[in-house]
């Protein structure tokens, strides 16, 4: 699931939800979208991502370097193989190699999705870590958290230690959350956090509008 947010003039948040069962996910309609969004003007973007959906994050900041500030992701889904089906629902990929397509389970707050094996096959294809270069191409401000016990759920955290240590950025931050797993509220380290992110790109820019997405 995408979840998108802007502020208006006005200050109120405006929230989209993308969601459906009747037609394949497919994660570069979450990166067309936000291509698409990005585009429509002149502004500078924070992209805000958790899970799978820091997939497309991720390219966006490496392919349109001018339009994204910073990058927040959380427990972000890079690293992983076709067996990432079975860390919610056990069975799912023999399944899936069996019938062609699965209804995949919502996750915690979030919402059920339909998967064939071309999409995720796109998916780990279209990865920014399965790319040949040793260092990924981005250069804004990056902050990544992941919850320690993420481990044996959906997620390793070592699969973020790999991705910051590629990040070619100067200014990068990796906060390892104690006592959390693939699923977390953000606590008082991770705001900090945030807030130390939020100061270095207000550093880096000069006035203008910036806005935020996940």
């Amino acid at each position: 699931m995408l979840l998108n947010f802007k502020h208006s003039s006005n200050n109120k948040t405006t929230f989209t939800l993308k969601r459906s069962l009747d037609h394949v996910w497919n994660v570069n309609e979450w990166r067309r979208d936000i291509e698409e969004r990005i585009n429509a003007n002149n502004e500078k973007w924070i992209l805000m991502a958790t899970s799978g959906a820091c997939h497309p994050a991720l390219n966006i900041a490496k392919q349109h370097k001018e339009k994204v500030s910073g990058l927040f992701l959380m427990c972000p889904g890079t690293g992983l193989d076709m067996s990432f089906v079975d860390t919610i629902q056990p069975g799912a990929l023999k399944y899936l190699m069996k019938t062609g397509s699965i209804k995949y389970p919502p996750s915690k707050h979030g919402h059920p999705a339909l998967l064939n094996i071309e999409c995720l096959q796109d998916f780990l294809k279209t990865s920014i870590c399965n790319s040949p270069e040793k260092t990924i191409d981005i250069t804004c401000p990056v902050l990544i958290v992941h919850g320690e016990d993420d481990n044996f759920q959906i997620v390793p955290i070592e699969n973020s230690n790999k991705l910051m240590q590629r990040i070619a950025s100067t200014c990068k931050d990796f906060y390892r959350i104690p006592g959390v797993d693939h699923y977390f509220d953000l606590d008082e380290q991770v705001l900090k956090r945030l807030e130390k992110l939020m100061d270095t790109i207000r550093d880096n820019q000069q006035p203008q509008n910036i806005r935020a997405k996940i």
